[in-house]
């Protein structure tokens, strides 16, 4: 007996790989992580029109046909409810089984929960944080919101922030629901995908949605438009900065988002040392330079207030630039390389030189480091 449970195992176990490889064969995955988020506000207790039975239920039993129909190809996938926001799956890679044992924590019961929506999305971005590769997120909801910061506004930053496509399952129906913001979430990137629930009632078209978000067939002409080559959540046809290095944060058109850091001293009458309390903010600006891949030479800008003449004004800012300079140099162990010192004397004020406050903003060094980009 105990023989024939092994060999039933095996065999078990043989068939599934092969599905697996058979997938593997038809399909090529569209996306490499994706999150579903369930709505569970009090507006989806509320009985979806033209039917008998309430939103929520009809929410998890369409996740349940549609956990059918995705294809093991890879992915990482998550679960959440929304409102209130909790994680049902961490990201983990996706099995049919898996998947179906988190579907069915979803609860059904609800009562008059508030409706948070935003931070339901919000919730979310740790996760996002963790991923690799392009990502998807699929609401299931009315569209209706209460408090909290706008979905639309969250969503859109995470859209940006992470390449995110939103795909929607809408439950806004004649009675109750907010349709348009839910196809504003979905139109946040050209890759988005929105339908109705009472679409998806048919299995037919259920499938078609499966395919839209998940996959493509195998040896399909490759659409550039869901082509991401660099993997910056960007497609190729909207990518103006096509071999971004990985884990930059990317703005609407896939190019780096610059993070320029500004360092600022000033100095006292006549004076090019430099004060004590300035000490920490030039060790804080040294520790963000040796963290960073790559930066332009920082330039130290040397300046003085107009008291003076202008040729002892010009050797004034430039004793200031230097001295900073040779501080980050001598002191905080920094690569000379890396400075440029130049004096502008009086030349660029930042403040009326007609006030005692005004020329003391003047009397400063100023260095930006530039070339270093946010990190998502």
């Amino acid at each position: 007996m105990k023989l024939n449970k092994l060999v039933v195992l095996s065999l078990l176990l043989v068939m599934f790989a092969a599905t697996a490889a058979v997938a593997a064969d038809k399909y090529v995955r569209k996306v490499d992580n994706f999150i579903i988020m369930v709505d569970r506000s009090g507006s989806m207790d509320e009985k979806y029109v033209g039917t008998k039975e309430r939103k929520i239920v009809l929410a998890k039993a369409l996740l349940e046909r549609m956990n059918k129909m995705i294809p093991e190809l890879g992915y990482m996938s998550g679960l959440s409810n929304a409102a209130p926001a909790k994680e049902l799956l961490a990201l983990e890679p996706y099995s049919t089984a898996s998947y179906g044992a988190g579907i069915a924590k979803v609860p059904t019961l609800i009562g008059s929960n508030p409706t948070p929506l935003g931070e339901g999305l919000k919730a979310l971005e740790p996760t996002l944080k963790t991923a690799v590769g392009r990502n998807a997120i699929i609401i299931l909801s009315d569209g209706r919101e209460n408090e909290g910061e706008g979905s639309l506004k969250v969503a859109a930053a995470l859209a940006e922030k992470y390449g995110v496509c939103f795909h929607t399952i809408s439950f806004a129906d004649t009675v109750n629901g907010n349709q348009k913001l839910l196809d504003d979430i979905t139109a946040l990137k050209s890759c988005g995908v929105g339908v109705s629930a009472a679409q998806l009632a048919d299995d037919a078209a259920l499938q078609k949605f499966v395919k839209d978000v998940f996959y493509d067939a195998a040896g399909a002409p490759a659409d550039p438009c869901a082509l991401d080559d660099d993997g910056d959540g960007v497609n190729n046809c909207i990518d103006k900065c096509p071999d971004t290095i990985k884990g930059l944060a990317v703005d609407a058109a896939g190019c780096p988002v610059a993070d320029i850091v500004t360092l600022k001293v000033n100095f006292d009458f006549d004076k090019s040392d430099i004060k004590p309390e300035y000490h920490a903010t030039l060790a804080e600006f040294a520790s963000y330079m040796r963290q960073q891949q790559s930066f332009t030479v920082v330039e130290i800008a040397g300046h003085t207030d107009s008291v003076g003449s202008d040729e002892y004004n010009q050797k004034l800012s430039e004793r200031r630039a230097k001295s900073v300079r040779d501080y980050m140099v001598n002191k905080l162990g920094m690569d000379d390389k890396l400075f440029s010192a130049v004096g502008y004397g009086e030349s660029k004020p930042i403040a009326s030189n007609d006030t005692d406050a005004g020329r003391a903003e003047n009397r400063r060094i100023l260095a930006e480091l530039k070339g270093v980009y946010k990190k998502k």
